[in-house]
């Protein structure tokens, strides 16, 4: 057979692996649990993806990321290696001939996310197949106190019961010494061997940057550093208005974000991922597992709830190893802001347990019962029947799940419609919902006979109307009989405890809250390392991750004031002949800290030697 090295140089053109890749492949191949820490760019997946094709039957990759899993199998596929991945897009028929192809041998990975583990028909094809690896990616989920947990990665160890002689491998970019220990036990790994790699990244430099004026600081960075750049912003609006704006001062820029349809999403991503220019403005849905190593800045407007968030976001620059950065813009009152949206979502005890009490009653649901069936939800329904806060709502609801009390499922991709009325034989007035009826009757033909998918967020962009307001017109529309509507926010859930009042409201309480401490904690973690202007950027964050860095890496923004300095009569020849606007001296000076030039300026201005042309221009003064 052929050795590790030989399949690497075969089917991805590479002479040699980058350091510790060789050694968890071997540790794999031989049989041995191992959990990989790698930073974004280190070469996870080949850990896998070798062994793979080196062992009898199938590696199970599980994997919480959609993008991942399509990118990965197209490009698996293009290489000879059969691949295949089973999504919430599939029908029945569809993952049904996935397991036909399992079956005849011509898969090597099968790549599932963790919810898929949930499904008894899944589990029933799967113990067909002989699974000798099971790959479990993004592992850092699977910690409680996590900045990313997904309650279904609990389930992964189950899977060991079915397949008690398959190796397992777990693999993270980011993971702190408590969440190694945590990976370790609750995914059983047995006799584990734990191969790390420095966080420490050569070519990303990491700045935090004072903004008074983010929008048009960040079209300074953005032209300064020319390339392919991720911003991440907070809000869905805030992603569409910040691209416009980009787009208006002559920037390539797109936005995204989690509630766009698939179908767009999909084509901005390909759109982004081929361009070696275009900005992404994004919530913190984009950018995980999307293989695109040219990315030159990622562009932080907002804080980070968590160290271990930051750096997994920022870790998207500069993967093709050429010289990236990683900003963080720091508006005057950016700690105060981040702390009150977290303490604004955060319930106190009497909301707690009024959520859980209502939650419960909304399904009339007894003490010590506990239904058999699953039941239907609708999220935005309960908070407005019982006069709840939406943050808050959520954040109960996650930790009910996180603690296996309850499991949501998510019953549809889209939204669906049937119209029983023609909007021609109505006699409303011209309204809103007169606008909605026949925009369905104008884009999905057949609707009048049969329940069709529509996508709110495409109406109410024809419409210009709020995403909010169709919804809800939708629903009106449903109860007065012109339509059958059935929400994509519609949910199953399924009970796995029985209401035990107590155990809720005390035990569940304690945990709940020592939950929000610890992400408090984590949250003045980052406001620390965001405000501090002494401790080497890279120093603190190698220090958090468990590391102990000797030396400064010269280049963050702390280390770069401590030997900044700038030549006035520089500055002074370039504004002799003509007034030159602050963009334009920032732009000339762009590997001097923005704040350097901006200091130079003002003791110029002081001693005379320049003055104001305009409102935003500045002049040599002759003497």
């Amino acid at each position: 057979m052929a050795s590790s090295q030989e399949i690497l140089k075969k089917y991805w053109g590479y002479a040699d692996f980058k350091y510790p890749q060789k050694e968890i492949i071997d540790a794999v191949l031989e049989g041995k649990d191992t959990l990989a820490i790698l930073p974004t760019g280190g070469g996870k997946s080949l850990c896998y993806q070798i062994p793979a094709v080196m062992s009898e039957g199938i590696t199970l990759v599980i994997s919480p990321l959609i993008a991942l899993m399509q990118d990965q199998v197209n490009r698996l596929n293009q290489l000879g290696i059969g691949a295949e991945s089973i999504t919430s897009q599939l029908n029945a028929e569809e993952v049904a001939v996935v397991f036909a192809r399992c079956q005849l041998g011509k898969v090597k990975l099968l790549y599932v996310a963790p919810e898929r583990l949930l499904s008894r028909s899944f589990i029933q094809n799967l113990i067909e197949l002989e699974v000798k690896i099971i790959a479990v990616d993004e592992a850092h989920c699977i910690a409680q106190w996590g900045h990313d947990f997904r309650p279904s990665y609990l389930k992964i160890n189950k899977i060991r019961e079915i397949f008690p002689k398959a190796t397992m491998l777990a693999l993270t970019a980011t993971a702190p010494p408590k969440t190694r220990e945590e990976i370790v036990s609750a995914l059983e790994l047995k006799d584990c061997r734990i191969f790390t790699r420095s966080l420490k990244r050569e070519n990303l430099v990491y700045k935090v940057q004072s903004s008074q004026n983010e929008l048009d600081d960040l079209v300074y960075e953005l032209k300064k550093n020319p390339g392919s750049s991720i911003v991440f912003s907070r809000t869905r609006k805030q992603t569409y208005e910040v691209a416009q704006f980009l787009l208006e001062k002559e920037l390539d820029a797109d936005y995204f974000h989690a509630r766009l349809p698939n179908e767009e999403k999909k084509k901005k991503q390909e759109n982004w991922t081929k361009s070696n220019q275009q900005t992404m403005v994004s919530t913190n849905a984009f950018g995980m597992g999307i293989d695109k190593a040219n990315v030159r800045t990622v562009i932080h407007l907002d804080l980070p709830s968590s160290l271990e968030a930051y750096v997994q976001e920022a870790g998207r620059a500069g993967r093709d190893g050429k010289d990236s950065e990683a900003i963080l813009f720091l508006s005057p009152h950016a700690a105060e802001e981040a702390e009150d949206i977290f303490k604004s979502g955060l319930p106190n005890r009497n909301e707690y347990r009024q959520i859980c009490r209502m939650f419960y009653n909304y399904f009339e649901i007894g003490e010590n019962e506990r239904p058999e069936q699953k039941l239907e939800f609708n999220f935005s329904e309960f908070v407005q029947k019982f006069k709840l806060d939406k943050n808050k709502t959520l954040k109960v609801l996650d930790f009910l799940e996180r603690k296996e009390v309850i499991i949501f499922q998510k019953t549809a991709t889209y939204s669906t419609v049937q119209m029983f009325a023609n909007p021609k034989n109505l006699n409303f007035p011209k309204s809103l919902p007169t606008q909605i009826l026949e925009y369905l009757v104008r884009h999905h033909p057949g609707i009048l006979s049969d329940e069709k998918s529509i996508s709110e967020f495409y109406i109410a962009r024809e419409l210009e109307k709020p995403v909010k307001k169709i919804r809800k017109t939708l629903a009106k529309l449903s109860e007065a009989g012109y339509i059958y509507y059935r929400s994509r926010e519609l949910q199953n859930v399924i009970f796995l405890r029985p209401r035990e009042t107590d155990y809720v409201k005390n035990t569940l309480w304690k945990e709940f809250e020592n939950l929000q401490i610890k992400q408090w904690k984590r949250l003045q973690d980052m406001i620390y390392y965001a405000s501090q202007t002494e401790v080497c950027r890279e120093k603190l964050i190698l220090r958090y991750f468990g590391e102990k860095p000797k030396n400064k890496c010269g280049n963050c923004d702390v280390c770069k004031k401590a030997k900044a300095k700038l030549d006035k009569e520089q500055l002074l020849d370039f504004l002799k002949d003509s007034p030159k606007t602050i963009q334009e001296i920032l732009l000339q000076f762009v590997n001097s800290p923005k704040e350097s030039v901006l200091e130079a300026l003002q003791d110029l201005a002081d001693e005379g030697l320049v003055k104001n042309s305009g409102i935003d221009s500045l002049i040599k003064v002759d003497k």
